[in-house]
């Protein structure tokens, strides 16, 4: 989770900061357009992209619950 943190603009935190919930994340999934495309976005890509098909946000929800857990107090 370090290097996706670190790959992160001020912008793209401005955005992820939010996301301190379940819902939130899913909320954020929800509102991206359903990409058609074959191709495989990773986390990153798909805040950058803000697209994403059922895979992407699959792995982007991953993503940012685990980057949750990494963050919660013990």
């Amino acid at each position: 989770m370090k290097d996706f943190d670190r790959a992160l603009t001020q912008s793209e935190r401005r955005v992820i900061g939010p996301l301190d919930h379940s819902i939130r994340v899913q909320t954020f999934l929800d509102e991206l357009p359903y990409s058609v495309e074959s191709d495989y976005r990773c986390p990153l890509r798909v805040l950058r992209d803000r697209m994403a098909h059922c895979f992407d946000g699959a792995l982007f929800g991953a993503a940012a619950m685990r980057r949750l857990a990494a963050s919660a107090p013990d």
